[in-house]
Parts: C-alpha cells; sequence; structure tokens
C-alpha cells in the first residue's frame, strides 16, 4: 500500500477523501524514501492517473541542497559530520534547508495546467495557507513584504521550495513544529547570512501535539485549495489581507 514506506503509525495511515483533494500522511520516512514517492505520484499525476494530492511527512535528519544552493552556506560541515546528518542534494527550488521529526513537511501534487498557471500565485498560497494553519495552533506567524516563507517576529518558521513538470507542482513547504533547530545555526537557511529561525516549540513554550498539527494543515490546505483553485473567481471571495503581513 502507499503509506507503506512509514514507521510512524501514530496519525493518519492513508488516503482519505477530501472535496478536492485527497490527503497522504507518511509519518516519518527517510528523505529519499519519501523523494521516490514523491516522483512517482507526479508521474501518475502527469499522467492523469491520480488526483491532486498533498503529502504530509516529516524526514530523518537531513540537509538538503536546492538548485541554487551554494556549498558555502554550510557554517561547520565538521558538524553535520560529527552528527551523522547527511547533506543531499534536490531538485526542488531554493537554497539550503534541514528537515527533522518534528518539522512537517508538506509536499503538493497538484496540476495547476488544470488551474491557474502562476507561479508566484501557488507560492502565496502555500505562504497564506501556512500561516493559517500556524495562527490556528496559536502562532501568530504571517508573510513579510518581499521575503518568501513564514515567519514570526522577524524569524523564519516556514520555508519554501517547489519544483514544477509540466505544470504538476512537486516539493513543497517545511514548518517548524517541535522540530530541534539547533542544525539551522550551523548553516546559512536560504543561502541568507541574516535569517534566524524559530518554531511553533519554541515560540510556544511548549509542544504540539503532532497528530492536530497534521490535522489542522489537512484541513486547512483542503479549504484554500478549494477556495484559491477548485471555485470560480466569482465564488471565492477572498480576502489577501485574511493573513496578515508581519
Amino acid at each position: 500500500m502507499l503509506w507503506a514506506i512509514s514507521r510512524n503509525t501514530a496519525a493518519l495511515r492513508m488516503f482519505f477523501r477530501k472535496d478536492t483533494v485527497k490527503i497522504c500522511d507518511l509519518g516519518i520516512v527517510g528523505y529519499e524514501d519519501a523523494l521516490h514517492f514523491q516522483d512517482r505520484l507526479l508521474r501518475r499525476r502527469i499522467e492523469k492517473k491520480a488526483p491532486d494530492t498533498l503529502i504530509m511527512v516529516e524526514h530523518d535528519p537531513v540537509v538538503t541542497l536546492g538548485r541554487l544552493a551554494e556549498r558555502n552556506s554550510i557554517i561547520d560541515g565538521d558538524y553535520f559530520e560529527r552528527t551523522g546528518i547527511p547533506v543531499v542534494p534536490s531538485g526542488r527550488g531554493g537554497k539550503i534547508t534541514y528537515h527533522s521529526p518534528g518539522q512537517l513537511v508538506l509536499y503538493p501534487i497538484v496540476d495547476l495546467g488544470e488551474k491557474k498557471r502562476d507561479i508566484a500565485f501557488y507560492i502565496d498560497f502555500l505562504e497564506k495557507t501556512v500561516s493559517r494553519g500556524l495562527n490556528r495552533l496559536g502562532v501568530p506567524a504571517g508573510r513579510v513584504r518581499e521575503k518568501r516563507g513564514v515567519w514570526i517576529r522577524g524569524k523564519k518558521i516556514a520555508f519554501i521550495g517547489i519544483a514544477v513538470k509540466r505544470w504538476v507542482t512537486f516539493h513543497g513547504v517545511a514548518v517548524n513544529i517541535n522540530n530541534d533547530i539547533t542544525p539551522f545555526s550551523y548553516m546559512h537557511p536560504c543561502g541568507e547570512r541574516d535569517i534566524r529561525v524559530t518554531s511553533a516549540k519554541e515560540w510556544a513554550g511548549r509542544e504540539i501535539d503532532m497528530n492536530t498539527a497534521r490535522k489542522v494543515f489537512a484541513g486547512q490546505f483542503e479549504k484554500d485549495f478549494r477556495d484559491e483553485y477548485a471555485e470560480p473567481a466569482s465564488k471565492r471571495g477572498i480576502d489577501d489581507n485574511a493573513v496578515k503581513i508581519a
């Protein structure tokens, strides 16, 4: 079955039906395993053999280098060698980031060719959806003008790195929930020297229940996806100011 590669059986373990998109929670899996699963689903979506799908996953500790990454974005390579954290290339956009358990990663595999062919609009959609999801968890995160990602009080809490093939999206957005953010201090996240990183746990002063976070983000994605893409513009009534600019 599609979810058989998961080692974590605590959360949602299967596809379940939503009005406009299917949700697939893989639990905690290695980056390469999740990438292979994503690639298979991408091919099936391109061939019109699979529906629009949101993959949710937590990764084993790994540093990924996007297509624009530079190796000098790693401040202390010895740290990652000592801790056994691999550094691997990735076909996504963007530069360098870090994944680990407690960080919720969202990989939407959706066909924009059947909807709105606008990459900037799609990235805006991801940022607004993640901001709303974090707000529902009690974290007052939002967007920052002229910067990508999601922020809270000048610190970055979510990182976007997407790819598109034949107008079908893959890769996506990583949201710091309970993960250890220490490894971010041994790199320049997103290739920028002045970025400070935070998590929902750090902001709230307590751990966030990951099953609750999964349900919140699954529901928020489904709602926003339907509003932004599945319904005619005249029926959306979307207010771009509904998510504040931090």
